[in-house]
């Protein structure tokens, strides 16, 4: 009876085990395909590098998700698509991406409509 519970607390332990790898390989996926990413943009294939950065992006990456923003601004390997760029860049800000903070920052400011002062003198 105690070899039973020896073996089931042993594949207990490599359940939770197998867990855990799996929860770790996913993230270092998500590395790897920043990596290949940054790789691909390096070498000029922008199209291989906005695959990476999305698959990256999508697991939460702030620079993937930045870096396929400014792919979206420059239309780049993807089709210009400053709604998703934007959207992207957000994600990527409100992890604390600084760079993402500030190109948020530059184009909310400069895309704000400027509102014109009235001329008291134009009442008459």
């Amino acid at each position: 009876m105690n070899r039973l519970k020896v073996i089931a607390r042993a594949g207990a332990f490599s359940f939770c085990t197998s867990l855990v790898l799996l929860s770790l390989s996913s993230q270092v996926h998500a590395i790897t395909d920043l990596e290949q990413a940054l790789q691909a943009q390096s070498d000029g294939n922008l199209e291989a590098a906005a695959k990476h950065f999305q698959t990256a992006a999508q697991t939460g990456n702030s620079e993937a998700q930045y870096q396929l923003g400014m792919l979206y601004v420059q239309g780049t390997g993807v089709e210009e698509n400053l709604e998703n760029a934007k959207i992207l860049v957000q994600q990527a800000a409100s992890q604390g991406h600084v760079l993402a903070t500030e190109w948020l920052s530059e184009h909310v400011v400069s895309a704000a409509p400027s509102v014109e002062e009235e001329d008291p003198e134009d009442d008459c």
